[in-house]
């Protein structure tokens, strides 16, 4: 039977020489709140705990819960066993996590939602790049296009697969991600159904949806972010 954390697509860092490079990367104030996706073995949450005012972790695994309950005894960090992506009016700072590559998407869309001044993220080396497409690539999707609109992102360095436990068969990169606009759970999803016609011309879609505009020969995946914007909140 295969590891069940391998298949939802968690794998734990273990390599501290990376984790403190997310730390630091993150330029944790004293008088920050930290909110981790994905506790895991407590070892990020930790030394985020070391550097913040207040951390709030949260962990979906029953098991994994219980023993960071059992290991993690900082006055400041606040675990709470529940899925994060579908949790509303949280306070924080700084965005810090590990993501399970399955929930990458998840955290992004969450994100573009939330008021907060940075994040600190590893992800799947393919899904970056997938962020980081520019209208008209192969890899050109809704969260491209929301990536693009709603953060200003950078990717810091790689992280090999020798650094997980379970090891992934993929490489790893961190990204830190800066707030530039926020949207609403109806915005995304009308983008991700404007998605679904994404090989259909972009001035008949628009021309649906009651807008005047020519956008040319493109199609719904050759448009840039403000255009796709202006189509989806007419939807």
């Amino acid at each position: 039977m295969p590891d069940k954390r391998r298949t939802l697509g968690q794998h734990m860092l273990v390599d501290r020489k990376v984790l403190a490079k997310i730390v630091d990367a993150a330029g944790i104030g004293k008088d920050e709140t930290v909110c981790e996706a994905g506790t895991g073995y407590g070892i990020l949450t930790a030394e985020l705990c070391r550097r913040a005012a207040g951390v709030i972790s949260f962990e979906v695994d029953k098991k994994l819960f219980s023993h960071a309950q059992e290991q993690l005894k900082f006055q400041n960090l606040e675990l709470v066993n529940a899925d994060l992506f579908k949790t509303a009016n949280l306070h924080f700072d700084v965005f810090v996590s590990n993501l399970p590559y399955s929930r990458s998407r998840d955290a992004f869309e969450w994100l573009a939602m939330q008021k907060f001044n940075r994040a600190v993220v590893m992800v799947q080396e393919e899904f970056a790049d997938k962020l980081a497409a520019a209208p008209g690539d192969k890899n050109y999707r809704a969260i491209s296009a929301l990536a693009s609109y709603c953060f200003k992102i950078e990717k810091l360095f790689k992280v090999h697969s020798k650094s997980f436990e379970p090891q992934p068969r993929v490489e790893s990169a961190v990204l830190r991600v800066i707030p530039t606009s926020r949207i609403t759970k109806e915005t995304i999803k009308n983008l991700n159904l404007l998605f679904s016609k994404r090989n259909k011309k972009a001035s008949t879609v628009a021309a649906r949806a009651g807008i005047k505009a020519d956008f040319g020969d493109k199609r719904i995946d050759q448009l840039a972010a403000s255009d796709l914007m202006k189509i989806v909140e007419s939807m």
